[in-house]
């Protein structure tokens, strides 16, 4: 069968996507850059607590399920194969030459902000296995930003035996309950200055820095769709502003983002595609 849809991106939203069109008698080639499926999921050694029905199972759990049930439908998948550029209708260039399809289904979601931040040692950029990296134990660590992700991991920081500050720039964002959990954590408001190469804080010395200011869109080279707040702009149905050519998951900013929604994003731009093509 000729190949019909190319899904570029295989985290829970791509990897759903490719399921259902499997099933639904499509033919698609999912292409994932990294060497495993399941997306920011494989950078979280933490139980996922909000998928319904899963219980303990890790995020990287959770990421090697999903890659099980793609190989047991016999989805097309090609890890390590990052797409280096689109163009035409539509024609994606991958290491090894080039595929081409009529849909294309753009699922590459997001990555941690780096706010001019540079990786290191001691600068751990997103929460998962960059801030498991750390050496924190008896450190004093700084975590930068106030949503979510950083009382959450400003809590894995103390439970490791490191002293977390946060540093939120705005009131903080995160959810009552996270805030709650780490009552005794001191929370400084207000605009500060981070010395990455001097590891200070408004001049306050610190052990290692956290940067958790949220994630940013992903976009495939040569793509340019019309975005919506630096997320990709999509109808009810997922589809982009550029013919033939749908987005679904985090790289949409779909509410909430998550496994769950991102899955069920992707099932929901399957099921459309397959009727497009069925006339």
């Amino acid at each position: 069968m000729q190949l019909q849809v190319i899904i570029i991106g295989g985290g829970p939203a791509g990897v759903s996507c490719a399921i259902w069109l499997k099933k639904l008698g499509v033919r698609a080639v999912l292409l994932e850059a990294a060497p495993r499926l399941g997306g920011l999921q494989t950078w979280s050694p933490y139980e996922n607590l909000w998928i319904p029905g899963v219980q303990g199972k890790t995020g990287q759990q959770v990421a090697q399920h999903l890659s099980d049930h793609a190989a047991a439908v016999g989805a097309e998948v090609r890890t390590t194969c990052p797409a280096l550029g689109v163009w035409g209708d539509y024609t994606v260039g991958i290491p090894a030459g080039s595929l081409t399809a009529p849909y294309l289904v753009i699922a590459t979601g997001t990555k941690p902000r780096a706010g001019g931040f540079t990786a290191s040692a001691r600068v751990a950029i997103g929460p998962g296995t960059p801030m498991e990296s750390l050496a924190v134990k008896g450190n004093r660590i700084a975590i930068l930003g106030g949503g979510d992700n950083a009382f959450d991991q400003a809590r894995f920081v103390a439970e490791r035996g490191g002293v977390p500050v946060i540093f939120s720039r705005t009131q903080p964002r995160a959810q009552k309950l996270l805030q709650e959990m780490i009552r005794d954590v001191k929370v400084v408001t207000g605009d500060y200055v981070a010395d990455q190469k001097a590891l200070t804080v408004n001049g306050e010395a610190f052990d290692a820095f956290g940067v958790l200011f949220g994630f940013e869109a992903v976009l495939p080279p040569g793509l340019a769709p019309e975005l919506d707040n630096g997320y990709v702009a999509v109808n009810r149905l997922g589809e982009t502003n550029l013919p033939k050519v749908y987005a679904c998951g985090e790289i949409t900013d779909f509410w909430h983002p998550c496994v769950t929604t991102a899955s069920a994003h992707g099932v929901q731009v399957a099921k459309q595609i397959s009727k497009k093509l069925a006339g």
